[in-house]
């Protein structure tokens, strides 16, 4: 009977944040083309705008508007989406480590756990079968962002797991951190690290 969970991080665990074709190289092409010229870091942008806070179009529409009047875009909102869609769909992501994810679902509770907006949801969904997970917790569908100490709580309301049981993996320390306060087990890595991923994650639900 199955009785632990594991929870994954997305991006630099599953998806590219530094190799091949990233989530920052998709960022940084997307930009350009609507006229960005701004030298800021495009972390500082996404928090600025709160991009992973948005949950349907509509918002996406007002955030924009406001994106295009500070940074003097040069494409429509509807031409913004389409390129969107088109750069973001060539992200890599590591199937190693997506498949290790869905191997362990026959041993444990798998779920996934990231600061993403709605659209990237469509992509998650042509890289795995996100049915194959027991649980998705998603910044926009909360309203909350990693590592707001108020999401972990939340997060961990929603288990029905004593908290020695679930097993955070991410790639940033402060997430990390905040796992810990709250008394999860923690495992700080990135979708480089599998052998790492998989002797953790084995080791946590006494797997082989």
């Amino acid at each position: 009977m199955k009785k632990k969970c594991i929870l994954f991080d997305w991006g630099n665990i599953v998806e590219s944040h530094h190799t091949g074709y990233s989530c920052y190289k998709a960022w940084d092409d997307l930009l350009k083309k609507c006229g960005y010229k701004e030298k800021v870091s495009l972390l500082d942008f996404i928090h600025k705008y709160h991009l992973n806070y948005i949950s349907n179009m509509d918002e996406f529409e007002k955030v924009f508007e406001k994106m295009s009047k500070d940074n003097n875009f040069i494409v429509s909102f509807s031409e913004f989406i389409d390129l969107y869609r088109s750069i973001f769909s060539k992200i890599d992501y590591y199937k190693d480590v997506a498949l290790f994810e869905e191997s362990l679902k026959d041993k444990c509770f798998i779920g996934i756990f990231s600061n993403l907006c709605f659209l990237d949801r469509e992509r998650l969904e042509k890289q795995v079968d996100l049915e194959k997970y027991d649980y998705l917790f998603f910044s926009y569908e909360l309203g909350l962002e990693k590592p707001d100490l108020e999401i972990f709580l939340n997060v961990s309301k929603k288990l029905p797991f004593d908290k020695k049981d679930i097993l955070f993996v991410d790639d940033s320390k402060d997430n990390i951190d905040m796992a810990k306060k709250i008394g999860w087990n923690t495992l700080l890595c990135t979708g480089l690290d599998l052998d790492k991923i998989k002797d953790e994650c084995l080791k946590f639900i006494g797997g082989k």
